[in-house]
């Protein structure tokens, strides 16, 4: 429950009256609360102040770097593929590969949001000498800039409602962060969340003009309803604070129907998401209430755990390595505010309840996800912009004990001196660990990006992929008269299907004919492999180490294949943990191996 805990709050039991007109209560009526008058002043009064960098230059310095995550961030989640890319790629150009995901036997996945993006591409598409591959990078622009809109908006509301230094240093460490970095430009439910959830917050944060509650709700339910349901649960915090301060401060009846109204809104929102996929399928479905029932209810043999689990620690390492010292910094807001409020038993000296109430949901969807045993690195993404608040909020702390101290203990420039390298020498190592992870990252993972790009406009037949299955960034990639298809590997899950294509392309049976050879237990299904002898062309990689069963080394075949273009690929298993963890040049002395990730073409039949 988000309550602030530098209150002292204790209740009277006398009847509370209500805000007028939806605006700010006022610390002039001390009957309705127990607390002191200049602890309710500090409790309920709209913090108003001025950012440091003005909203438009904080959206213009984040767009610039989220169009750098647009153009180079790599793909490291099939998922995001065969779940999204390759639907969005059948709506506008009628072909492209099915998971079982989209079958109407199951329908775990909304029509309604991966149409909205494909109504995008198809746009970008309409314009003159534009490539597919320009579709894919188009569309990772648009979310560049929804995602760049979203942390300004987030920045705006931190800074002129909580602390103008809080919110100058979350806007550092979000611009910074090699997390952000990866996962502002992906098409994903969980990246989509993210957007909506600092909007979200946002709403709830920013009380300069009255109440916002109706706005944060609809956000959350955006996010939640229309991308991933579980990102609903970044909303309760908020939820919790608003009602424990209507019943100590502003009133319960104004603040429950705000509430109601937000939760009409998303209701609406509902029905309007399930007409449409109602439409797709063919049958009544209610997508976000299909996704919780298989991923919690599914029982033995179904559900995530059967794609893997792991250990509890698996997301403080996955945090580590996306955010170095700011993780540790997170997690310390709690502790940190409450040592200072003991130490100083006041809210004054910039410290302010509000700060613990946006510090918790990290806090809250960070045990969520630790408690469930299938865990996956996107999963985080919803509470990347949580996180970086919450250190923010750490580090805001710490420097102003710090301030205080050299305040004391020294004077004039020594004293400047002091205070400025304990703002900005932890701020530029922290950029420099982030730089080095996404310079690692995309230097050591990005061919299959450039790869494909090398087979010709009007190359014609089957690509074929074996090992590299997991990594094919979808068939923006691929000339038009290339389809996609698996031979056996070491893999013995279940791979996509096909949709059915068309020659009209306004035409989409794929999202209401129920495809054959899918199952909802990651059972391999041998009809989804052709023969090697069909294929024109292959992608695959090579490293000097042993071959699996089912995985030879196909680019060593020169009297079958001829290599098209490769390009180097980090081979993570023979690389030390320095080398596959942040870049590092060369010709320094750190144990780096690296293959190749080659464009195949068949010589002989």
């Amino acid at each position: 429950m988000t309550v602030p805990i530098m209150a002292e709050v204790r209740f009277r039991g006398q009847p509370r009256g209500s805000g007028v007109g939806g605006g700010y209560p006022t610390p002039s009526s001390p009957e309705r609360i127990s607390i002191s008058e200049a602890s309710a002043e500090k409790l309920v009064r709209p913090r108003v102040s001025h950012p440091i960098i003005s909203p438009t230059s904080a959206f213009s310095i984040l767009l610039v770097v989220r169009l750098l995550s647009a153009v180079y961030a790599t793909i490291p989640d099939c998922d995001e593929v065969f779940n999204y890319w390759e639907p969005a790629h059948y709506l506008t150009h009628g072909y492209g590969l099915q998971t079982w995901e989209y079958s109407p036997v199951y329908a775990i996945r909304s029509w309604v949001y991966v149409g909205l993006h494909a109504i995008a591409t198809r746009a970008i598409s309409s314009v003159p000498q534009l490539e597919k591959t320009h579709e894919f990078y188009g569309l990772r622009c648009l979310f560049a800039v929804f995602c760049a809109y979203s942390e300004k908006r987030l920045y705006t509301a931190v800074s002129s409602n909580i602390n103008p230094r809080v919110g100058i240093l979350y806007l550092v460490l979000t611009i910074g962060s090699a997390g952000m970095f990866h996962a502002a430009a992906a098409f994903l439910p969980s990246t989509f969340a993210m957007y909506t959830t600092m909007l979200g917050m946002a709403s709830f944060i920013d009380r300069r003009w009255g109440f916002r509650t109706v706005q944060g709700v609809f956000w959350f339910a955006v996010g939640g309803l229309l991308g991933w349901p579980f990102s609903l649960a970044m909303c309760i915090p908020f939820v919790l604070e608003e009602v424990f301060m209507g019943c100590v401060a502003w009133g319960l009846v104004p603040t429950v129907l705000r509430l109601v109204k937000g939760g009409a809104v998303s209701l609406i929102l509902l029905v309007s998401i399930v007409g449409v996929d109602y439409l797709a399928y063919r049958k009544l479905e209610i997508v976000p209430l299909n996704i919780v029932l298989y991923n919690v209810f599914s029982g033995a043999g179904k559900g995530p755990n059967i794609y893997g689990t792991e250990p509890w620690w698996f997301y403080l390492a996955n945090l580590i390595l996306n955010f170095n010292v700011l993780l540790p910094l997170a997690l310390a807001s709690w502790p940190l505010l409450s040592l200072h409020y003991l130490a100083c038993r006041s809210l004054e000296i910039g410290v302010t309840p509000r700060m613990a109430s946006i510090s918790l949901p990290f806090y809250l969807w960070l045990a969520i996800f630790t408690a469930q045993p299938h865990k996956e690195e996107r999963f985080m993404f919803v509470a990347y912009p949580a996180l970086c608040i919450s250190a923010a909020v750490s580090y805001h702390v710490i420097l102003t004990v710090w301030g205080g101290l050299s305040n004391r203990h020294t004077s004039g420039r020594a004293r400047e001196f002091i205070n400025w390298a304990a703002l900005a020498v932890p701020l530029s190592l922290v950029m420099i660990a982030s730089i080095s992870r996404i310079l690692v990252v995309t230097s050591g993972y990005s061919a299959p990006l450039h790869v494909y790009s090398a087979l010709p406009p009007d190359a014609q037949g089957y690509l074929c992929l074996a090992k590299e299955w997991y990594r094919f960034p979808s068939s923006y990639f691929l000339p038009d008269g290339v389809r996609v298809k698996f031979v056996k590997s070491a893999f013995d899950g279940l791979l996509p299907g096909e949709f059915p294509e068309t020659g009209d392309p306004w035409s989409w049976p794929g999202t209401w004919m129920i495809p054959s050879g899918m199952n909802d237990e990651n059972k391999g299904d041998p009809s989804k492999y052709v023969p090697l002898e069909l294929c024109d062309y292959m992608v695959e990689s090579y490293f000097s180490r042993p071959v699996e069963e089912f995985e030879p080394d196909y680019a060593l075949d020169q009297g079958q294949w001829e290599s098209v273009y490769c390009e180097d690929f980090l081979d993570s298993t023979q690389t030390g943990v320095l080398g596959r963890t942040l870049w590092v040049p060369r010709w320094l002395p750190v144990k780096k191996s690296w293959g190749k990730y080659c464009l195949l073409k068949r010589t002989t039949r």
